[in-house]
């Protein structure tokens, strides 16, 4: 019976939620859940966690996949290992898309880079709301106090809080001016968001904002909209 292989992106993350430098880890493997485990398994309290993974056919041999990665994503990789100092949407998207080209290219069902589904693991409370605020930008226990111009516009949540000030921020410039400067996460086409977002998108008025992002995200995206619009703002996670 053919082994199956797979092939994951990464990252490091501090249980606590301590900011960490955002490099990803791109490889190969037979068993996502061992490799996560040995790759985190330390008595630190900084862990490794595969945010995205996909099923290689069994007729690829995936240190062939690795390799393409590396070359395709050169210019971002340290050397002499499998680390790439890029934006983790921009690094995932563009390999996702690529995955699916390449599957498109061969008329044959079972050549197909099939992404899967990840799965949970046994760890304390703590590290499984870490877990889930990486991988969709919400956790239960953190959020943002925000205010700006003396007005208190959080939310339930730091999602919630995220939209307040967006909201709140379009009564000072235009949602075009906006999504020119910010067009990361303000656009006007949903479609020009990639799939796996276009679920915690946002709409406000004729534009969309993406909510998808961890709570260290959200407040640093705010903090530089208060510099751009020279707004008086003030944001703090709790």
């Amino acid at each position: 019976m053919t082994k199956r292989q797979f092939v994951y992106i990464g990252q490091y993350y501090h249980i606590k939620d301590k900011e960490l430098p955002l490099d990803y880890k791109f490889g190969v493997t037979e068993d996502l859940n061992k490799r996560e485990y040995s790759l985190g398994r330390t008595k630190s309290p900084i862990k490794y966690m595969i945010l995205k993974a996909w099923e290689i056919p069994p007729n690829v041999k995936r240190e062939r996949v690795e390799k393409l990665i590396s070359t395709i994503f050169e210019e971002y990789k340290y050397d002499g290992c499998e680390w790439y100092d890029i934006d983790g949407d921009t690094f995932q998207n563009k390999i996702t898309s690529l995955f699916s080209i390449i599957s498109d290219m061969v008329n044959d069902g079972d050549f197909n880079f099939k992404e899967v589904e990840i799965d949970d693991h046994n760890k304390d409370e703590v590290e499984k709301e870490i877990e889930r605020e990486i991988r969709t930008g919400r956790a239960a226990w953190s959020n943002l106090d925000i205010h700006v111009d003396d007005i208190d516009l959080s939310g339930d949540s730091a999602k919630d809080g995220f939209i307040n000030s967006i909201n709140h921020i379009l009564t000072k410039i235009t949602p075009t001016q906006l999504a020119i400067d910010f067009s990361r996460i303000f656009k006007q086409n949903q479609d020009d968001y990639p799939e796996y977002k276009q679920k915690s998108l946002e709409k406000i008025g004729n534009f969309y904002l993406d909510t998808h992002s961890s709570t260290n995200t959200k407040k640093k995206l705010l903090e530089d909209i208060f510099e751009k619009y020279n707004l008086n703002g003030k944001i703090e996670i709790k």
